[in-house]
């Protein structure tokens, strides 16, 4: 523990000169803002919270336009293939740039995407490491150098921190061991291309705050660091601690967001290959613990992975068919919630240990037209996860050992990117994909992406694209389209077929659907925008009927429309107006139902001082028609509720900054169902019809 004792010391001792080099003021992002351009799309299948956590990572490393990787160009998800190749172009021919608003000259960069761009990148005049300071004097002035803390709780009492009554058996009822607040910390310096330091710690609601080794708690239940350097000498990159690994098209390892199909239908299909990154969220599975290092020699990079960390499960015993004295242990899951808030939930706390070796090689073409890599890795834990079997997950991975090969590659020609990846697993299993994003025509920018992934192909951190969560039993085709036909219209637009060959989740049978989408933008001003988007998505099911046996497959559809209007009346006052509906059916005599939400912000922006407002009306005839509303929080924590039912929704942010070292934020949101006399359930239950969050948080400059 004296390993985080020093960063806490060195978090609070470092000085707080500056350094000089960009010329313009990054503007704050609008993390809501930008979620919703990139997937406009009610699912509770997106992993937010590392979404947000990996646009916190962009955001507070932005890109040096000087030096920027096309990799790391596309990744933002902002520009098209044309704007990446005609960037690229630019650059090559007049140099490097002197201010970000040379992007102006470059005729494929209009105002938007300019403006969607600032807050992620930067221009640099000053070489990085001219001055040949030492890296400790460099960390020592950085000024990307900030401690956020933050607390949060629900007002109103929930079940779980009540007493227990025994039930009528007379057992007791797990309760929490915990208070319901929620706390989190983050410190973290970093500069581009240089290094990175940080560290995040968080207890979540009903866990305990306390020291305690033997049940592996040290006051926070969770604690993750990272000490990370770029550029020095052979080593384009190594770190230590937590960390993540993008490889090709995230067939076998995907960091970063990976958006997949939403309102951005074209840039958001590929993965790019960029590498290590530090891992900064909370998420307590997602991520390796150990070392990593990146190597370049002229065209190649070479990475070495190595990764130990303790998951959680619930270890079982049984006894060998042949010899009953035998006691072989397992596990029949790996949990990745990361709570631990009652005596199992404890109990379970790191149980098994996962450990990872692996190693890439990626060979890019100088002029950076072509690329081709290869991936070679091992997991394996200490207890053999045996899952309980069911009807679909026969070839569902069953072992202690798993290792993956992987190929992949792209290929840049003109306003064109042809990518690809093909792996396979210990067992044969494989999964490859393929596709391609280019521009055709003024304004016109299009995708394709195929897909096929084996029953029994198995890889613990992928997610490539695909329809279902996992990159498994699953074949299909997508073509996406883009098109400004006038600065003030954008078109955007997707269709996807799939297949599943085998039984799957909810579907006894081989099963198949497709999924369309269209969105209309008009913004006649910079200050006035609009839009018009429609969804509809169709699966063969289980049929959910008491009356039928549920093994026969039906359609069912899923449909999905928005409207919503953004008014800047002036330099303080923004509005926003939105209204959602969904129907969902299935065949077979099955009722069609709807839901309805309108929602109403009014924001405010005196300076120093914000304050968001939001007042929401939600209808719901049952869950399949819940809606989903982005709502803004505090910088960098994300808010997407939800809404079923009938009632209202509130909420408040009002964010104060006292000077240029401290920022302050407090929000309070409010949900109340008319409908209901309670809402949650298990230990999450309130007796009522309302609930009550609030979250306050500091962030200070160092």
């Amino acid at each position: 523990m004296k390993y985080w004792l020093f960063i806490l010391i060195l978090a609070f001792g470092l000085n707080t000169q500056k350094l000089f080099g960009q010329t313009y003021p990054r503007p704050e992002i609008q993390v809501e803002d930008f979620i919703e351009n990139l997937f406009n799309l009610q699912s509770s299948d997106v992993n937010y919270e590392d979404l947000y956590e990996q646009l916190l990572l962009l955001y507070s490393n932005p890109l040096d336009l000087n030096d920027a990787t096309p990799d790391e160009l596309r990744n933002t998800y902002i520009l098209s293939e044309k704007q990446v190749q005609d960037f690229l172009s630019h650059r090559q021919k007049t140099g490097k740039l002197l201010s970000i608003y040379e992007l102006q000259s470059i005729p494929s960069f209009d105002q938007n995407t300019i403006y969607a761009l600032l807050p992620f990148v930067i221009v640099n005049e000053t070489p990085l490491n001219q001055d040949n300071k030492g890296l400790f004097k460099r960390i020592a002035i950085e000024p990307n150098n900030s401690l956020i803390v933050r607390g949060s709780r629900t007002l109103e009492n929930q079940k779980g921190y009540s007493e227990a009554i025994p039930n009528a058996s007379g057992d007791l009822p797990a309760r929490y061991l915990g208070d319901p607040n929620k706390i989190f910390l983050r410190y973290r310096v970093s500069h581009v291309k240089d290094f990175s330091i940080g560290f995040t710690s968080e207890k979540d609601p009903g866990e305990q705050l306390r020291w305690n080794p033997a049940t592996k708690q040290y006051g926070m239940d969770f604690w993750s660091a990272h000490f990370m350097v770029e550029n020095k000498g052979l080593f384009k990159k190594a770190i230590v601690g937590d960390y993540q690994y993008m490889f090709g098209q995230g067939l076998v390892y995907s960091a970063g967001f990976a958006v997949g199909k939403g309102s951005e239908p074209v840039t958001t299909v590929r993965r790019s290959s960029i590498g290590i990154r530090p891992y900064t969220s909370v998420l307590e599975g997602l991520f390796f613990r150990g070392g990593a290092a990146t190597l370049g020699f002229k065209n190649f990079e070479v990475t070495a992975l190595v990764s130990s960390k303790s998951v959680d499960g619930n270890i079982q015993s049984a006894s060998d068919t042949v010899d009953n004295d035998f006691i072989e242990n397992f596990t029949s899951s790996i949990n990745i919630t990361g709570f631990h808030r009652t005596p199992t939930e404890l109990a379970n706390k790191q149980t098994n240990r996962e450990t990872m070796l692996g190693t890439s090689v990626i060979y890019k073409e100088k002029t950076g037209k072509w690329e081709l890599g290869a991936l070679a890795t091992s997991i394996q834990y200490q207890f053999p996860i045996i899952r309980r079997p069911s009807v679909y997950n026969q070839f569902d991975f069953n072992g202690s050992l798993n290792q993956n090969l992987s190929f992949t590659g792209q290929y840049n020609y003109q306003n064109f990117s042809f990518f690809g990846e093909s792996a396979i697993s210990k067992g044969g299993g494989h999964a490859s994909v393929a596709g391609l994003v280019g521009s055709i025509g003024k304004g016109l920018d299009i995708s394709m992406v195929a897909r096929n992934y084996s029953r029994d192909y198995h890889a613990f951190y992928s997610n490539g694209f695909g329809e279902a969560t996992r990159n498994v039993n699953e074949r299909g085709i997508y073509w996406g389209l883009k098109y400004r036909a006038h600065p003030k219209w954008l078109v955007a637009a997707y269709y996807d077929r799939f297949v599943f060959p085998y039984l799957a989740f909810q579907a006894d049978g081989p099963s198949w659907g497709d999924e369309y989408l269209s969105r209309i933008t008009f913004s006649p001003s910079k200050t006035t925008s609009f839009f018009i988007q429609y969804r509809n998505e169709s699966k063969l099911r289980n049929l959910a009927s008491n009356q039928t046996p549920t093994d026969i497959l039906v359609t069912t559809r899923r449909q999905n429309w928005v409207m919503q209007a953004d008014v800047k009346a002036n330099s303080w006052l923004s509005v926003r107006t939105r209204v959602q509906g969904s129907m969902w059916n299935q065949e077979k005599g099955n009722p069609q139902t709807y839901g309805l939400a309108i929602s109403q912000d009014l924001n405010f922006d005196f300076g120093k001082v914000s304050i968001s407002n939001r007042f929401s009306l939600f209808d719901t005839d049952d869950y399949n028609n819940r809606q989903y509303l982005y709502e803004k929080n505090v910088l960098y924590a994300f808010s997407i509720p939800a809404l079923n039912g009938r009632g209202i929704r509130v909420y408040s942010l009002i964010q104060f900054s006292l000077n240029r070292k401290f920022d302050f934020w407090l929000r309070v949101a409010r949900t109340i169902q008319r409908d209901q006399k309670t809402i949650g359930s298990g230990n999450e239950e309130i007796k009522g019809n309302s609930r009550t969050d609030l979250v306050v948080q500091i962030r200070y400059k160092i």
